[in-house]
C-alpha cells in the first residue's frame, strides 16, 4: 500500500518514519549539514539566506509523487487537510497539513539537512516544528503571493522567535513566480497583516518614506531541490506564474524551543490544539525536530 494511503497516525510520530531522510545520531553528524559562515553571514544582513542545496533528485521525485497526490485529491486522506483545501474542488494550489497525511512530506519536517541549519539561524540546540504551507502555482494560472511579513500571522505565539523555510520541488524563476525577499526587512518593526493573496500594493500603504527608500526586492531564483531560509520579520512575496512550467513548493515554518502561547483562546490556528495563553507550546502537533545536547 503506498504511503500516501496510509493510516498512521503522523501526527504521533515524532521522528522520521520512513528511508527517504536520516536521522540524525552524533555530533559530527550534525557538522555536516550546518551552514557555511558567508551563507551565515548572508542570513544576518540580509534576512535570508537562499540557493541552500536540502534534496537529492530521489527525494525530490518522492515528494513530488507525494505532493501530486494530495493537489489532484488521490490521497484518500486529503479531508484531514487543514485551510481552505477540502473546500474546493479541483486541484489545490494551497493548503496546510501535507505532513499529517503523507510519509515524505512528515519526514520532511525532520531533515537534518533543515533542522541543523535552523539551530544556527535561531541559536538553540532545539527547534520545534510550527506548521507547514503548500503553495502550488500551475503553469500560467498560479497568482501572487502579496508583500508580508510571516510573524504578522503568528503573534498568538510570544516571542517571535520562528523561521521559514521555502523548499523549492521545480527550478524557481522570474517567469513562474520565484520568491522576492526585501533585504533588511528583518530589522523593521512588525506591519499589520495583510490579504495574502492577491494585492501586491497592500502593504505599502503601511510604510514609512525610509522603508519605502529601502524597498528593492531580490529574487530568490533557485534550482529544484534547494531552499531559502527567512526571518519571521522579512518581508517577501511572489508574482503569478506566466511560464509554461509549474511552481511547486512546500514551506515549513518552525520556532524555537521554549515559545509561548499568547492566544487568550488558547488557539494557535485553525484545527490546531489549543494551548493556554502563557503555556509553552508543544506536544504532538509542535514535534522537537531537533536536540543537539542529546546527540554524542
Amino acid at each position: 500500500m503506498p504511503a500516501t494511503a496510509s493510516r498512521t497516525d503522523y501526527l504521533a510520530t515524532e521522528s522520521v518514519h520512513g528511508t527517504t531522510f536520516p536521522k540524525l545520531k552524533t555530533r559530527a553528524d550534525a557538522d555536516a549539514y550546518k551552514l557555511t559562515p558567508d551563507q551565515l553571514a548572508n542570513f544576518k544582513q540580509n534576512g535570508f539566506v537562499h540557493n541552500v542545496s536540502i534534496l537529492s533528485p530521489e527525494q525530490v521525485t518522492r515528494l513530488r509523487d507525494g505532493l501530486e497526490d494530495i493537489v489532484q485529491r488521490r490521497n484518500p486522506r486529503s479531508s484531514e487537510l487543514l485551510g481552505e483545501a477540502k473546500e474546493t474542488s479541483g486541484p489545490m494550489t494551497y493548503f496546510q497539513g501535507g505532513w499529517m497525511i503523507d510519509e515524505t512530506i512528515h519526514d520532511l519536517v525532520f531533515h537534518p539537512a533543515i533542522t541543523v541549519k535552523l539551530t544556527q539561524l535561531l541559536g538553540t540546540p532545539r527547534v520545534r516544528f510550527w506548521h507547514d504551507q503548500v503553495f502550488y502555482k500551475p503553469a500560467k494560472t498560479g497568482g501572487n503571493v502579496a508583500w508580508h511579513q510571516d510573524y504578522s500571522y503568528w503573534q498568538r505565539s510570544t516571542p517571535a522567535q520562528h523561521m521559514t523555510v521555502w523548499i523549492g520541488l521545480d527550478d524557481s524563476k522570474l517567469d513562474n513566480g520565484c520568491v522576492h525577499a526585501i533585504p533588511g526587512s528583518h530589522r523593521w518593526p512588525l506591519l499589520d497583516p495583510t490579504a495574502l493573496m492577491g494585492d501586491m500594493e497592500g502593504l505599502a500603504k503601511q510604510l514609512t518614506p525610509e522603508q519605502r527608500a529601502q524597498f528593492n526586492p531580490v529574487a530568490l531564483e533557485q534550482p529544484t531541490g534547494t531552499c531559502s531560509f527567512h526571518h519571521d520579520h522579512t518581508v517577501h512575496g511572489s508574482f503569478a506564474n506566466s511560464s509554461n512550467r509549474p511552481r511547486r513548493a512546500i514551506v515549513l515554518n518552525y520556532m524555537a524551543d521554549g515559545t509561548r502561547s499568547a492566544a487568550e483562546d488558547g488557539v494557535m490556528m485553525p484545527g490546531f490544539a489549543k494551548i493556554p495563553k502563557g503555556q509553552k507550546i508543544e506536544g504532538a502537533w509542535f514535534p522537537l525536530v531537533v536536540d543537539l545536547d542529546k546527540l554524542s
